[in-house]
């Protein structure tokens, strides 16, 4: 199975992420579902992308996740937890030192390393230690999310751009790094990814005429969030995963 093979949708609903943000603590703070419950369906669904972009093969290739510092950085050292139960040689790339992470990411982090050996799983400080090589079969860009804003910086802007000038694809996770989540624009310091696998619903932004060059082939990942949450801000998704949990949209 490839992504050829998943169902395509049409005419689907966006939202914008001040949006995304009210969905997410609705979710979280009302209905009751955990950060780490979210991440973990997360996590299963990039690995199934990546698996897919991988040619439905995953045994003995090598990922590396690009790991920031939120959310999308814990998604990404999930994803590559389930990927080397698939046989995947994977390592984890962090932009910042531990102190700097969000607990998630953290978690992730330790729950990889507790449940690999060092001949399958890497984890690498690379805002310490320098980027190492990006040889690989597969990116994971987990290093910005939709609330980021502004043009990256620092060890994120080098990983950018090292990843960018590899031969190596790209899955970018919720939204590429460095593309505006609303507008879809981008700066001279984004991804540019042969897929992205956004999480719930698309962000605006990446519906944009002008984001296909970073964005891709476009995925949409159900993650478990209630209709009810998305409802409360005024979007109807009840039918959008009636004909699987991991669709690609036509943009």
């Amino acid at each position: 199975m490839t992504l050829d093979d998943l169902p395509l949708v049409r005419d689907i609903p966006s939202v914008a992420a001040a949006q995304m943000a009210e969905v997410d603590r609705i979710a979280i703070q009302e209905l009751h579902l955990s950060v780490d419950v979210l991440m973990e369906n997360a996590s299963r669904q990039i690995a199934e992308a990546a698996r897919l972009l991988l040619g439905g093969k995953v045994a003995g290739q090598r990922v590396i996740g690009l790991v920031g510092t939120g959310n999308n950085g814990g998604d990404t050292v999930g994803a590559l937890r389930h990927l080397v139960n698939r046989g995947a040689r994977v390592c984890a790339e962090l932009a910042a030192p531990q102190e700097r992470q969000r607990e998630t990411v953290r978690a992730q982090t330790v729950r990889l390393l507790l449940a690999t050996t060092w001949e399958t799983a890497i984890v690498h400080d690379a805002s310490q230690k320098g980027l190492r090589d990006l040889d690989a079969d597969l990116l994971l860009d987990g290093l910005l999310g939709y609330s980021a804003r502004g043009a990256p910086r620092d060890t994120v802007a080098e990983i950018i751009a090292a990843a960018n000038a590899s031969t190596v694809p790209i899955l970018a996770v919720d939204i590429p790094s460095g593309l505006d989540p609303d507008t879809g624009t981008g700066t001279d310091v984004a991804i540019h990814a042969k897929a992205t696998v956004t999480l719930a619903l698309p962000k605006t932004g990446l519906l944009a005429a002008g984001a296909r060059g970073a964005v891709g082939e476009l995925l949409l990942a159900d993650i478990g969030i209630p209709h009810l949450a998305f409802a409360r801000v005024g979007i109807d998704t009840r039918r959008l995963f009636v004909d699987g949990d991991l669709v690609r949209i036509r943009h």
